[in-house]
């Protein structure tokens, strides 16, 4: 559908913008105190960026089926198996990104007022990843259900990886 390949643009962009201004902080912080002028607010800075880019990160992650995963058990079942434990897991997970994204929202919310370090920046900005990636995670596992179904939820997205291994996207 053309608005999930928009939505799943704009997060790719996001965060690639989020990773590049780590790296942008970082770097602005070592060479300001290497003249002698250090920069106060980059490490908080750093901070907000890289705890987005682990939020989205680990969003585009779930999308494409590429987190980390031990597979000995699941390798192990039937395919009816899997579908079972893919189900179990999802109705393990879900609910865990719910509850993330309730509490993350109140605790976003108590820390709107509090100031991050330098930046002048609100520590609301920081801890609000928490449950905007709480609910991303739960929209991309429920549409790797919805797509690939129970059977296929917790593995990898093989037509991708086959794609990338076939084509010029490794070298």
């Amino acid at each position: 559908m053309r608005f999930w390949k928009i939505y799943d643009g704009v997060e790719t962009v996001l965060t690639l913008a989020a990773l590049a201004g780590v790296v942008i902080a970082v770097l602005a912080s070592g060479i300001g105190r290497s003249i002698g002028a250090p920069l106060a607010a980059a490490p908080q800075y750093a901070q907000l960026c890289l705890i987005w880019t682990i939020m989205l990160g680990a969003d585009i992650a779930t999308r494409s089926g590429e987190h980390i995963r031990v597979s000995a058990l699941s390798d192990a079942l039937s395919p009816r198996g899997r579908a079972a434990l893919s189900l179990l897991c999802a109705a393990i997970i879900l609910p865990f990104l719910i509850f993330m994204a309730w509490h993350g929202w109140h605790l976003a919310l108590g820390n709107w007022q509090r100031e991050l370090g330098a930046s002048g920046l609100s520590y609301g900005l920081v801890t609000l990843a928490l449950p905007v990636g709480a609910a991303l995670l739960a929209i991309s596992f429920l549409r790797r259900l919805a797509a690939a179904g129970p059977s296929k939820l917790l593995e990898p997205d093989i037509a991708r990886v086959e794609d990338a291994t076939t084509s010029e996207e490794l070298l």
